[in-house]
Protein backbone atom coordinates (compact mmCIF):
# COMPACT_ATOMS: atom_id res chain seq x y z
CA UNK A 1 0.00 0.00 0.00
CA UNK A 2 1.31 3.67 -0.84
CA UNK A 3 1.67 6.16 1.19
CA UNK A 4 -0.79 8.58 1.96
CA UNK A 5 -0.66 12.17 0.45
CA UNK A 6 -0.46 14.90 3.16
CA UNK A 7 -1.78 17.36 0.17
CA UNK A 8 -5.83 18.74 1.44
CA UNK A 9 -6.33 18.06 -2.59
CA UNK A 10 -8.23 20.74 -5.10
CA UNK A 11 -11.48 20.27 -3.74
CA UNK A 12 -11.77 19.79 0.16
CA UNK A 13 -10.04 18.89 2.98
CA UNK A 14 -8.13 15.78 3.59
CA UNK A 15 -10.40 12.92 5.30
CA UNK A 16 -10.36 11.27 8.60
CA UNK A 17 -12.22 7.97 7.30
CA UNK A 18 -10.95 4.53 9.23
CA UNK A 19 -11.17 3.07 5.65
CA UNK A 20 -8.44 4.83 4.43
CA UNK A 21 -6.08 2.59 6.15
CA UNK A 22 -7.48 -0.28 5.25
CA UNK A 23 -7.36 0.31 1.61
CA UNK A 24 -5.35 -2.00 -1.16
CA UNK A 25 -4.52 -1.42 -4.67
CA UNK A 26 -7.31 -2.89 -6.54
CA UNK A 27 -10.18 -1.68 -4.65
CA UNK A 28 -13.16 -0.43 -6.06
CA UNK A 29 -13.89 2.70 -3.57
CA UNK A 30 -16.43 5.03 -2.91
CA UNK A 31 -17.65 8.33 -0.94
CA UNK A 32 -20.39 8.47 1.12
CA UNK A 33 -22.62 10.81 0.10
CA UNK A 34 -24.27 12.94 2.95
CA UNK A 35 -27.61 13.97 3.41
CA UNK A 36 -29.50 11.69 0.96
CA UNK A 37 -31.14 8.34 2.04
CA UNK A 38 -31.77 6.60 -1.27
CA UNK A 39 -28.04 7.12 -2.44
CA UNK A 40 -25.32 4.94 -0.47
CA UNK A 41 -22.19 6.54 -3.11
CA UNK A 42 -21.08 9.52 -4.73
CA UNK A 43 -18.47 8.76 -7.51
CA UNK A 44 -16.84 4.75 -7.67
CA UNK A 45 -13.36 4.47 -8.35
CA UNK A 46 -10.45 2.39 -8.20
CA UNK A 47 -7.63 2.64 -5.87
CA UNK A 48 -4.43 1.89 -7.88
CA UNK A 49 -2.19 2.34 -4.95
CA UNK A 50 0.49 5.04 -4.41
CA UNK A 51 -2.67 7.56 -3.33
CA UNK A 52 -3.80 7.14 -6.48
CA UNK A 53 -7.29 6.65 -7.92
CA UNK A 54 -8.46 6.19 -11.72
CA UNK A 55 -12.48 7.58 -12.54
CA UNK A 56 -14.52 8.07 -14.89
CA UNK A 57 -15.64 11.51 -14.38
CA UNK A 58 -19.01 13.17 -15.34
CA UNK A 59 -18.81 16.12 -17.92
CA UNK A 60 -18.57 18.91 -15.70
CA UNK A 61 -21.04 22.06 -15.71
CA UNK A 62 -18.28 23.92 -13.53
CA UNK A 63 -17.43 26.50 -15.23
CA UNK A 64 -15.12 28.70 -13.18
CA UNK A 65 -11.49 28.51 -12.78
CA UNK A 66 -9.82 26.50 -10.64
CA UNK A 67 -6.22 26.19 -9.58
CA UNK A 68 -4.40 22.20 -10.50
CA UNK A 69 -4.06 20.24 -7.11
CA UNK A 70 -0.67 20.22 -6.30
CA UNK A 71 -0.29 16.58 -5.64
CA UNK A 72 -2.08 15.25 -9.61
CA UNK A 73 -3.33 18.26 -11.22
CA UNK A 74 -6.48 17.66 -11.13
CA UNK A 75 -9.45 20.71 -11.23
CA UNK A 76 -12.81 20.54 -10.63
CA UNK A 77 -13.72 21.90 -13.74
CA UNK A 78 -12.46 18.33 -15.68
CA UNK A 79 -14.73 16.20 -16.72
CA UNK A 80 -16.12 13.75 -19.05
CA UNK A 81 -13.21 11.11 -19.09
CA UNK A 82 -11.38 9.10 -17.45
CA UNK A 83 -8.61 10.74 -15.01
CA UNK A 84 -6.15 9.47 -12.31
CA UNK A 85 -6.07 11.61 -9.40
CA UNK A 86 -4.61 11.50 -5.92
CA UNK A 87 -7.12 10.11 -2.97
CA UNK A 88 -7.59 14.01 -1.39
CA UNK A 89 -9.13 15.23 -4.61
CA UNK A 90 -11.19 11.99 -4.86
CA UNK A 91 -12.91 12.46 -1.04
CA UNK A 92 -12.55 16.15 -1.02
CA UNK A 93 -13.01 16.11 2.44
CA UNK A 94 -16.01 13.01 2.46
CA UNK A 95 -15.70 9.43 4.06
CA UNK A 96 -14.17 6.44 2.22
CA UNK A 97 -15.78 3.60 1.83
CA UNK A 98 -14.27 0.08 0.01
CA UNK A 99 -16.94 -2.11 -1.76
CA UNK A 100 -17.48 -5.34 -1.01
CA UNK A 101 -17.82 -7.73 -3.50
CA UNK A 102 -17.73 -11.44 -1.27
CA UNK A 103 -20.75 -10.89 0.81
CA UNK A 104 -21.68 -7.98 0.21
CA UNK A 105 -25.92 -7.94 0.57
CA UNK A 106 -27.41 -4.82 -1.85
CA UNK A 107 -30.58 -5.55 0.60
CA UNK A 108 -28.83 -3.62 3.24
CA UNK A 109 -29.00 -0.68 0.58
CA UNK A 110 -32.89 -0.86 -0.13
CA UNK A 111 -34.35 -4.27 2.01
CA UNK A 112 -37.09 -3.47 -0.36
CA UNK A 113 -36.07 -5.51 -3.22
CA UNK A 114 -35.19 -8.45 -1.69
CA UNK A 115 -32.88 -10.30 -4.64
CA UNK A 116 -30.45 -7.86 -5.58
CA UNK A 117 -26.59 -8.78 -5.15
CA UNK A 118 -23.42 -8.31 -6.74
CA UNK A 119 -23.67 -11.26 -9.61
CA UNK A 120 -20.09 -11.30 -10.68
CA UNK A 121 -17.06 -11.94 -8.47
CA UNK A 122 -14.06 -9.61 -8.09
CA UNK A 123 -10.66 -9.96 -10.20
CA UNK A 124 -7.64 -10.54 -8.74
CA UNK A 125 -6.31 -7.56 -7.60
CA UNK A 126 -3.09 -6.89 -9.93
CA UNK A 127 -5.34 -7.57 -12.89
CA UNK A 128 -8.07 -4.58 -11.57
CA UNK A 129 -5.07 -2.01 -11.01
CA UNK A 130 -3.91 -3.17 -14.88
CA UNK A 131 -7.37 -2.81 -16.55
CA UNK A 132 -7.95 0.38 -14.75
CA UNK A 133 -4.43 1.97 -15.91
CA UNK A 134 -5.20 0.27 -19.62
CA UNK A 135 -8.57 1.82 -19.49
CA UNK A 136 -6.80 5.23 -18.32
CA UNK A 137 -4.72 5.05 -21.79
CA UNK A 138 -7.42 3.42 -24.37
CA UNK A 139 -10.67 5.45 -23.17
CA UNK A 140 -13.81 3.66 -21.60
CA UNK A 141 -15.97 5.72 -24.03
CA UNK A 142 -18.24 9.03 -22.73
CA UNK A 143 -19.97 9.09 -19.33
CA UNK A 144 -23.46 8.10 -19.81
CA UNK A 145 -25.20 8.43 -16.38
CA UNK A 146 -27.58 5.26 -17.37
CA UNK A 147 -24.77 3.05 -19.50
CA UNK A 148 -21.36 4.32 -18.77
CA UNK A 149 -21.45 6.16 -16.00
CA UNK A 150 -18.32 5.54 -12.91
CA UNK A 151 -19.94 2.50 -11.45
CA UNK A 152 -20.13 0.93 -14.84
CA UNK A 153 -16.14 1.42 -15.13
CA UNK A 154 -15.33 0.28 -11.43
CA UNK A 155 -17.28 -2.71 -11.68
CA UNK A 156 -15.86 -3.48 -15.21
CA UNK A 157 -12.39 -2.89 -13.76
CA UNK A 158 -13.27 -5.18 -10.96
CA UNK A 159 -14.90 -8.16 -12.43
CA UNK A 160 -14.71 -7.59 -16.40
CA UNK A 161 -18.82 -6.76 -16.53
CA UNK A 162 -19.82 -3.02 -16.44
CA UNK A 163 -22.67 -2.59 -14.64
CA UNK A 164 -24.09 -0.50 -12.21
CA UNK A 165 -26.37 -1.72 -9.77
CA UNK A 166 -27.20 1.98 -8.94
CA UNK A 167 -28.72 1.97 -12.39
CA UNK A 168 -30.50 -1.39 -11.97
CA UNK A 169 -32.22 -0.55 -8.75
CA UNK A 170 -33.35 2.54 -10.35
CA UNK A 171 -34.77 0.54 -13.13
CA UNK A 172 -36.65 -1.76 -10.70
CA UNK A 173 -38.58 0.66 -9.19
CA UNK A 174 -39.70 2.33 -12.22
Amino acid sequence: MGQKSSSAGVTGGKSSSPEISKLEPGDHIYRSMKGFALAFHHGMRIYVGDDRVIHLLAPSKITTSYPKCDTCGYTPDMGGCLVQTCLDCFLAGENLEIMKYEGFNFNLILPIIPSLKPPYPAKPAQEVVDTAFTLLKEGFGIYIILTNNCEHFATYCKTGHAISMQVLLFMRML
